[in-house]
């Protein structure tokens, strides 16, 4: 699984336009709702995610958050991805703003797939300058060529 098996180019929001967590998690979930055919509710996904924010936040760390959740009735893994120039306050576990989202959805039955979308996100957020290069991209397009450079040099 690569980045781009979960995440489309239309489900990437190069500029997000939201200020707070709930807003950005909401154009995220649009966009992912939009970039699929997952039969969901936009409010309610973003409550399911809000609410597990309340358990931990998601805020990893140097600027980047992956709100995740599992959803009954989904058929895959989907995942959405965009970018806040302001940053967006998610409680981060080193106190700064995030400017890098993935929202993961995953149906409630497919635990392996679910984790599998997990790591391959941290594994290319671990790389060395993806996220420098993620916040530099200049649309949709460069950050899904970003993407799909991620998950080949994963496969190596």
């Amino acid at each position: 699984m690569r980045l781009m098996d979960f995440v489309s180019r239309k489900a990437i929001v190069p500029q997000l336009k939201s200020v707070d967590k709930r807003g950005a998690i909401q154009e995220l979930v649009q966009a992912l709702k939009k970039a699929t055919d997952e039969k969901f509710s936009v409010p309610d996904v973003v409550k399911m995610l809000l609410e597990r924010e309340k358990l931990g936040s998601t805020g990893l760390g140097g600027g980047v958050a992956v709100p995740h959740g599992k959803l009954d009735g989904m058929r895959g893994v989907a995942g959405a991805f965009g970018r806040s120039g302001r940053g967006v306050d998610f409680s981060a576990v080193d106190g700064e703003p995030v400017t890098l989202v993935f929202v993961i959805l995953s149906p409630t039955g497919q635990n392996e797939a679910y984790l599998h979308a997990l790591q391959k996100t941290m594994q290319a957020i671990r790389k060395a300058n993806f996220c420098k290069f993620l916040r530099a991209a200049k649309g949709a397009k460069e950050i899904e060529e970003l993407f799909r450079e991620a998950g080949e040099v994963a496969k190596v």
